[in-house]
């Protein structure tokens, strides 16, 4: 392994019981900080009775409610446009950023000068030493900003600390995919659809992303970066190593992938996370699948305190090869809570048919999972496309064939496999939206 570049070392190698001690002291204060200025939470703590100053170990926090994005929209339903859950007058507010509303009404999100300017920095500090970008890297930005997230805090953070920004909003793919070896860049961030779709557009132009400067891809937004094969596609189309990062608007990034690739890393700093049985809410062991509730240890503006953020991961504390004793999560995000769908009495993750998918030579990167109404007796769906339209029909159905093959002994029920032409499905720039639930 390459040499680890650290952030803090101090904190990223500290002993577990030693962070478990800080994490304690950093939780109680921003519950009785909360308590203090946010109406919501203060109307749920007196609720149920329990104050801060009852959690005296980390234990005493299942004591605590959840917060859950129903009620956060529903407060700022009754109290446009923020609600009662954030912290600080609004007038203090210098960043505004919404939800990207994929399950319903958009949430807005706020953010103060402290928390734009420190805690971003902060947090995305931590990513930018464990993916290896130094000052002297160009980080190419693929994206149009707007009222998403999507890549701000990353560029504004990287910015902050002296990376070079190119900036490739407003441009087409073929512009970009231009613009990648027209400005030497050595950094690219996007969704792990966006940069397989950049791949394919470059290959249509006779071009391969694999001879620009590019060494560090960042991929963020949809589960892709660790699962085995998509991250394999993707090192494969830039020639460089492939990094996880995770987060989402309203609870902020609270995730990376090391040089170590084994896992990605909780910023247990600025996190507390718990990983809960779906039915019984209750703790389970490292190892098993479970909800990822997170809360803010650091952020001043909206803090949330056991939000369930519906993410499903599994958790692994033992040390990493590159030295940081935050936990690890297997496999990155594994899929939503909202995505997971059962199908013959067997739980399945989208991410585990997009592994099958991508392992096929002569299908493109590019899927639908059609999920048949309960009850209906219809068979799964999974609509694919060749590779490219020079792939022969005689080639396209070995292929079908031999992924059904792997998808029975893998997921144990036959789909049936619906093949369209070249080019014939959707492509993306921002979260892929493949699986279709009929009704």
């Amino acid at each position: 392994m390459e040499q680890v570049m650290y952030w803090n070392k101090e904190l990223e190698t500290m002993p577990r019981r030693e962070r478990e001690s800080l994490q304690l002291e950093r939780f109680r204060k921003r519950m009785a900080y909360v308590y203090d200025r946010s109406p919501m939470y203060k109307k749920k703590y007196d609720q149920t009775g329990i104050k801060p100053s009852d959690i005296k170990t980390l234990s005493d926090i299942s004591k605590v409610p959840f917060t859950v994005k129903e009620e956060l929209l529903e407060s700022q339903k009754r109290n446009p446009p923020w609600g009662e859950m954030i912290c600080v007058p609004p007038e203090d507010g210098v960043r505004v950023f919404q939800t990207t509303g994929t399950t319903g009404t958009p949430l807005k999100v706020m953010l103060n000068k402290k928390d734009w300017t420190k805690h971003y920095y902060e947090q995305f500090m931590y990513f930018m030493n464990a993916y290896g970008i130094k000052r002297s890297d160009i980080l190419y930005v693929p994206f149009g900003y707007g009222l998403y997230i999507a890549w701000w805090g990353f560029q504004a953070a990287l910015e902050q600390a002296g990376v070079m920004i190119v900036p490739g909003g407003a441009q087409s793919s073929k512009d970009r995919v231009k613009n990648i070896f027209e400005w030497d860049a050595t950094v690219i961030c996007g969704t792990p659809t966006y940069l397989l779709h950049l791949g394919e557009v470059a290959k249509n132009m006779g071009i391969s992303l694999a001879d620009s400067q590019v060494a560090v891809v960042v991929a963020a937004g949809e589960p892709g970066a660790n699962i085995a094969s998509t991250k394999k596609a993707i090192e494969d189309t830039y020639g460089a190593k492939c990094y996880d990062d995770i987060g989402s608007s309203e609870i902020t990034n609270f995730g990376f992938e090391c040089a170590a690739q084994k896992g990605t890393h909780v910023n247990e700093n600025m996190f507390y996370a718990e990983c809960l049985d779906l039915d019984t809410l209750e703790p389970v062991k490292d190892g098993e699948v479970g909800e990822l509730v997170l809360s803010n240890l650091c952020t001043e503006t909206m803090p949330l305190i056991r939000y369930r953020i519906k993410d499903l991961v599994k958790f692994n504390r033992e040390l990493c090869e590159c030295g940081r004793s935050f936990l690890r999560l297997d496999g990155g995000i594994l899929g939503r809570s909202d995505d997971m769908f059962q199908f013959g009495g067997v739980n399945v993750f989208p991410s585990a048919i997009e592994n099958l998918l991508r392992e096929v030579d002569n299908f493109s990167n590019e899927y639908q999972i059609i999920v048949p109404k309960k009850d209906s007796k219809k068979r799964i769906k999974i609509r694919v496309e060749p590779l490219s339209a020079q792939v022969s029909q005689k080639d396209m159905q070995d292929s079908v064939e031999k992924f059904i093959e792997d998808f029975k002994y893998r997921v144990t029920f036959t789909p049936t496999v619906e093949v369209v032409k070249a080019g014939g499905l959707p492509r993306f720039e921002g979260k892929a939206k493949r699986l279709i639930r009929e009704t």
